[in-house]
């Protein structure tokens, strides 16, 4: 029957704990690096001189970025929700043969109210979606 010796309990111990530390080094050294990936946010839209609720995006928005991966890896946890205010933006109103409203809002108009969620620890490159769209639920 084979026994093993502690030498060999203490070599093996040794080669696992190096692989383990190596493995947090690599992931480190990775997430340092820049990369470009595509953050999702819920866009919102509210009037400061109206009291109705916000009306929410039926579509995500995807801001293309060029960030740490660190950063990404933070943001990409959750969704995060942009809300503003469309007092200074107009939105352009579709009637289909439904009757339903929808309002079409481009994402260029609000590229400034982006830039500052963003912030300054990233380099924004592009806003993926073109538009967004809000059924109005009246």
């Amino acid at each position: 029957m084979f026994r093993p010796n502690k030498i060999f309990n203490r070599k093996l111990f040794v080669f696992f704990l190096c692989l383990v530390i190596a493995t947090i080094v690599w992931s480190i050294n990775k997430l340092t690096k820049d990369y470009t990936f595509d953050l999702p946010y819920k866009v919102c839209i509210y009037s400061s001189t109206n009291t109705t609720e916000p009306m929410c995006a039926n579509n995500v928005m995807y801001v293309r970025v060029v960030a740490s991966g660190f950063y990404i890896l933070k943001k990409r946890i959750k969704v995060e929700e942009l809300t503003i205010d469309i007092k200074r933006i107009r939105l352009s109103r579709t009637v289909d043969e439904n009757n339903v409203s929808e309002y079409i809002l481009p994402t260029a108009l609000i590229l400034n109210a982006v830039k500052e969620i963003v912030g300054n620890a990233v380099r924004m490159e592009a806003i993926v979606t073109e538009e967004l769209s809000f059924n109005n639920s009246n």
